[in-house]
């Protein structure tokens, strides 16, 4: 196993990590597999987290699969569909705290301020 890869999060069923020598993030959830660059995560995350659970769920209402919440993958032929407890988990994945980021304030920048 790589020695550069951080495990982010986990869950029962899946698993995120970054992978500091390719710089990609790894989404393992089930039997699915996603790797992102930064922007392509950053992306996926809005999406995931603006999904509408109650509008598909009416959506496909009459459907005989217990999955009604589709994400799209990029592709138009492919779309996977998960229930609202495996959402859930997903978001639950995604959720990392950036708080280990320090931020700078305005004390900390060495600058002088000239007003004209």
């Amino acid at each position: 196993m790589c020695q550069s890869i951080e495990v982010l999060s986990q869950t029962k069923n899946g698993l995120f990590t970054f992978c500091n020598h390719n710089k990609l993030f790894q989404l393992v959830f089930s039997n699915l597999c996603f790797e992102f660059y930064e922007w392509e995560l950053e992306n996926f995350r809005k999406y995931i987290f603006r999904l509408n659970v109650t509008y598909w769920e009416k959506n496909h209402i009459q459907s005989l699969n217990q999955r009604k919440i589709p994400i799209s993958v990029g592709n138009k032929y492919f779309t996977i569909l998960v229930n609202k407890q495996e959402l859930e988990e997903i978001k639950n994945l995604l959720h990392i705290e950036l708080a280990q980021i320090r931020l700078l304030k305005h004390k900390d920048i060495n600058y002088q301020f000239i007003e004209n």
